[in-house]
């Protein structure tokens, strides 16, 4: 089956999945594992995007962030349609993409790009290989291959995990470091 295919699928599945309660209880557990981790622990600047409706919610955990003292940074695609991540600071102003992502407005505002670590976001995991698939664009494979040293992590649902890949991995695609499931923490990083 094709990425594009997979996409579609995965996205009303996501879509039904994001209206049931299950989905924020999943939500919730998956943050607790990465809150009590020692990888997120660890990290002082972290990169994270605004979640999308049918993504794991990210907004407790920016609020968690910004409460502990670290440097939250939102992804942002510059002119050069490069990935680069952007100071977010809880009076930051945002706009949404024509994707509905949103982004730091302030064109002054720092950027840094060697993060301690990067939740990287996607619509499929492999649990065994820990490849992803993505929403398109391929801007954080880009990202990831120019800044090999950053720790990656993902947060998975029950719909986005697959044992095995059911779409075709390319030789540019990078996989994500650790998992982090409602009920585990797949990986080397989280110790």
């Amino acid at each position: 089956m094709d990425k594009k295919q997979v996409r579609r699928d995965l996205r009303i599945a996501l879509a039904k999945f994001a209206a049931t309660p299950a989905k924020a209880r999943e939500d919730q557990a998956i943050l607790a594992q990465l809150k009590k981790s020692k990888l997120l622990a660890q990290a002082h600047a972290i990169g994270v995007t605004v979640s999308l409706p049918l993504e794991v919610d990210t907004s407790q955990l920016i609020a968690t962030l910004w409460e502990q003292g670290k440097s939250v940074y939102l992804a942002r695609v510059n002119a050069n349609a490069r990935l680069e991540f952007v100071r977010y600071r809880y009076n930051s102003r945002l706009r949404p993409t024509k994707m509905g992502v949103l982004e730091v407005v302030d064109k002054a505002a720092e950027i840094k790009n060697d993060l301690d670590l990067i939740i990287v976001p996607g619509l499929a995991y492999d649990l065994q290989q820990h490849y992803r698939l993505g929403f398109g664009g391929g801007y954080y494979d880009r990202f990831l291959a120019v800044h090999p040293g950053i720790k990656t992590v993902s947060l998975v649902n029950q719909v986005m995990a697959f044992q095995k890949s059911t779409w075709p991995v390319e030789s540019f695609d990078i996989p994500v470091q650790t998992l982090i499931t409602p009920t585990a923490i797949l990986g080397d990083n989280h110790e």
